[in-house]
């Protein structure tokens, strides 16, 4: 079965332990990815930036599934 951005919905919004872990995961991973600073805060930020995405990915499909525009309307 693939995964639609209906099958994320229905995960993180239709189930109440689903929508807590997002509530975390956005928490946790959700924030600035930015950290000020030499060769290593950059190092940091990429880091930062990497987790970021996965949160940034499941709220876009969830977005997606309620009807928000995705980049693939927009071309």
């Amino acid at each position: 079965m693939p995964l639609t951005p209906e099958s994320y919905a229905r995960v993180f919004e239709g189930i109440p332990e689903g929508a807590q872990i997002l509530e975390e995961l956005v928490a946790r991973f959700g924030r600035n990815p930015y950290v000020k600073g030499g060769l290593e805060a950059q190092r940091q930020t990429d880091f930062n930036a990497g987790q970021m995405s996965v949160v940034t990915h499941i709220l876009t499909r969830i977005n997606a599934a309620n009807g928000a525009p995705t980049d693939d309307d927009q071309e």
